[in-house]
């Protein structure tokens, strides 16, 4: 019953594995050298950017490819292994991660997997080189409201240069009835 139980435990990793590697954005990390500490910084990095990160075995992620018949396995795995992940904040997080790996000299970006495409260190570099989702937003309110004030700005332009000159022409007129 023992083995039961521990088989049923692994099959319920194997399947938050599948869970994880569906996300969005998926980046494997190498974690060794860094301090308890120095790990904490980073969970907290994550979670500041709405994702999340989770040490995982390295028999499980294979397991999972393995499963999906994948051409990925076992080459990519040595080592200690941490996943990070998220479904909205991928390219935040890898623009994170990116940092984090200059800043700290202690892990290592493996590979990663956005929108399911693999990834390797310079595809994900790529990646943390793209514009944030906030940054694309206003960006694109940029560009629906440029034109519809240059256009009101351009319907109103007849109407303010008639003004200007009826006020210098009234200004000729008083200063000419003054001589």
């Amino acid at each position: 019953m023992a083995n039961q139980a521990i088989l049923e435990q692994k099959k319920g990793v194997v399947e938050e594995v599948k869970s994880i590697f569906s996300t969005a954005g998926v980046y494997v990390i190498d974690y060794r050298g860094l301090t308890v500490k120095e790990m904490e910084g980073l969970r907290q990095k994550v979670k500041e950017q709405n994702s999340k990160i989770k040490v995982i075995k390295n028999r499980m992620i294979i397991k999972h490819f393995q499963s999906m018949n994948s051409t990925h396995g076992r080459e990519l795995f040595n080592g200690p292994t941490a996943v990070v992940y998220s479904d909205e904040n991928f390219v935040e997080m890898a623009k994170e991660l990116v940092d984090f790996e200059k800043e700290s000299q202690k892990i290592k970006i493996r590979f990663g997997f956005v929108e399911q495409k693999y990834l390797d260190v310079n595809g994900i570099k790529a990646v943390a080189k793209l514009p944030g989702k906030d940054q694309l937003m206003a960006q694109m309110a940029f560009s629906i409201a440029y034109p519809v004030k240059k256009m009101g700005m351009a319907l109103s332009a007849p109407l303010r240069n008639m003004l200007i000159l009826m006020k210098n022409l009234k200004d000729k007129k008083e200063s000419g009835g003054e001589q």
